[in-house]
């Protein structure tokens, strides 16, 4: 597919501002797509509303419901393997929290490496941490699939799916710097992204109780109650409290934090939401790139 026409401006009939558009999204290795489109009148034997267009014809619905479950063979050029050694999680589901589209699990997507060293270049391949090395935490040596559970732990220059030296360029003092365009794709499945800060404070303010505060800008500090219950499970974001990997090789926190990152930098770090076991409230703090944290996409 070379050339997508515009849709017809103004929107006509049915069709709302957002659904007046034909958005094309191709598989990962270009051997199929689907073109979202709206008709805002009858066409033929068509209804007006939209419609969802493949090889195989016409679907009489948008091409994805938020809701729906995505599944993806390969992701970022990496082949999904569910199996060992990988044991990737290659069909995800999805959930409607206000105007934004979350997937509802962790990514876990990549060849695991042990704790003890950095993630590579992402050209090299997608890798991923497993908390304890996927050994059990109780004895540390009992083989035990973390990441089968609770998803992949992951460097951000991996996430973004950028060399590694990019976690140790300070973007606040070199903001132009290529490894500072922290936007777009990364690891996630296509038609998905990873979030930035700002998208991060959307969630958890449509989350906080009514009348409670939600600073965006917060430094360091909890606040949005009591979005950080709801994001544990309340509201199907289902926010599991994997723990991370630290800089100094070791892992901390399974069972008592969970958090995800965001694409926003400072310095050589940075932000990430974070929801602690005994708290109804979300920590908006942040860690150098080199840590591992678990990765959470958003619809486009």
């Amino acid at each position: 597919m070379q050339i997508i026409p515009a849709a017809t401006v103004p929107v006509d009939g049915i069709c709302t501002p957002i659904q007046n558009s034909l958005v094309y999204i191709p598989t990962e290795d270009g051997g199929s797509y689907t073109i979202s489109f709206c008709l805002g009148n009858n066409t033929g034997t068509l209804a007006p509303g939209p419609k969802c267009l493949t090889p195989g014809g016409i679907i009489d619905r948008d091409c994805f419901v938020c809701g729906d479950q995505i599944s993806a063979e390969t992701i970022a050029g990496h082949t999904c393997n569910t199996g060992a050694p990988d044991y990737d999680k290659c069909t995800y589901n999805t959930v409607l929290i206000g105007d934004q589209c979350w997937m509802k699990e962790n990514l876990n997507v990549g060849t695991m490496v042990l704790g003890s060293v950095n993630q590579g270049n992402y050209s090299a391949g997608i890798q991923k941490y497993c908390y304890n090395n996927n050994l059990l935490i109780a004895d540390n040596v009992t083989p035990h699939n973390y990441c089968a559970t609770d998803g992949g732990l992951y460097q951000l220059h991996m996430a973004m799916a950028k060399n590694q030296s990019c976690d140790a360029v300070d973007c606040t003092a070199s903001p132009s710097d290529v490894c500072c365009s922290m936007t777009g794709r990364g690891i996630c499945p296509i038609g998905w992204h990873l979030p930035s800060d700002v998208e991060q404070n959307t969630l958890e303010n449509y989350l906080k109780d009514s009348g409670q505060t939600c600073d965006a800008n917060r430094q360091a500090g909890y606040d949005c109650a009591t979005a950080g219950t709801k994001m544990k499970n309340a509201a199907g974001f289902s926010c599991l409290l994997v723990g991370r990997r630290n800089s100094n090789n070791t892992f901390t926190g399974w069972g008592t934090y969970g958090r995800f990152w965001s694409v926003s930098t400072i310095g050589l770090d940075a932000w990430y939401r974070l929801v602690y076991s005994g708290n109804t409230t979300v920590g908006r703090y942040h860690l150098p790139r080199t840590y591992g944290l678990p990765v959470r996409c958003i619809k486009d």
